[in-house]
Order: structure tokens, then sequence, then C-alpha cells
């Protein structure tokens, strides 16, 4: 019974609120769907067998490389500049998103929201808006951002 207390007392978040501006808007289309295949998948050849085909010129893979003319980074992920908010956006779900990066004026701290389709129309950048969020009271992560 005290344990339960205790979990039910100290919950692992705070909730905080204050103004921020708003500095991105963006939409993603919904994914497409995967078509579904018709004949039966070739078997995948075996690791040892892809390691003897490496040549050992081959840069590994965690290496940096230059980003191409037509490629961009959004949100740690490079992408082609004409798929960004399309179908075939990496980020892509199967419902379409409308996200809204925010700023807070009080600690610079920035948030992303996930609001519905009207609020998401009526928001214009460098607009200031209420914002409630959770915080994680020990590693400081956001797990949930609000706009009022």
């Amino acid at each position: 019974m005290l344990s339960l207390l205790v979990i039910l007392g100290f919950p692992g978040c705070w909730k905080k609120s204050g103004l921020a501006e708003v500095l991105e808007k963006e939409h993603i289309a919904a994914r497409e769907p995967s078509p579904t295949p018709t004949s039966p998948t070739p078997a995948q050849p075996s690791l040892s067998a892809e390691k003897a085909e490496a040549s050992p010129t081959e840069a590994p893979e965690d290496v940096e490389r230059e980003l191409a003319s037509d490629e961009i980074v959004v949100d740690s992920i490079v992408m082609k500049k004409e798929v960004r908010g399309t179908s075939r956006d990496p980020r892509a779900h199967e419902g379409e998103q409308w996200i809204v990066k925010l700023q807070m004026i009080s600690d610079l701290r920035r948030l992303t929201a996930f609001p519905d389709k009207a609020r998401w129309e009526n928001l214009k950048v460098g607009d200031r808006v209420k914002v409630t969020y959770k915080q994680g009271k020990y590693t400081g992560s956001i797990w949930s951002v609000d706009i009022e």
C-alpha cells in the first residue's frame, strides 16, 4: 500500500507552461501504402558472404559524407529536397502530420508540437502562443507539448 502511495504521489515529470514563439510550421503527407508483394522475396545472403564481397577500400558506414546538391538534413535525416513533406518523406507516418517548431521565450528551449489541422492553419511563423509541456524529472526529456 505504501509503495502504491509513493508511485502515485511522485510522478516522473513536471508540468510546465509559458510563452513560446512559432519558429517553423511543416506539413507531412500520409505515407504511401506499401505494395503487397506478388512473388516471394529472394533469400537474404549471409553476413559472411557480404563481408567476403566487400572491398577493403570501402569507407566505413559511420564516416560522414558530403551532401549532394539535391539533399538536405531535416531532424537528423538526410533526404532529397523534393521529397520533404510528401508521402515519400522518411518521417511520414500512416496519417498526415502537422508540425510546429517552437522556442520558449523564457529559457530559449526548443520544442516540437503536433497540433490538429485547424490549430496548425491558424498559427503563423512569429506568433506567440501559450504552451504547456511535460518535462521528465530525472532526464529532462520533453514528453508532450500542447499549444493553448
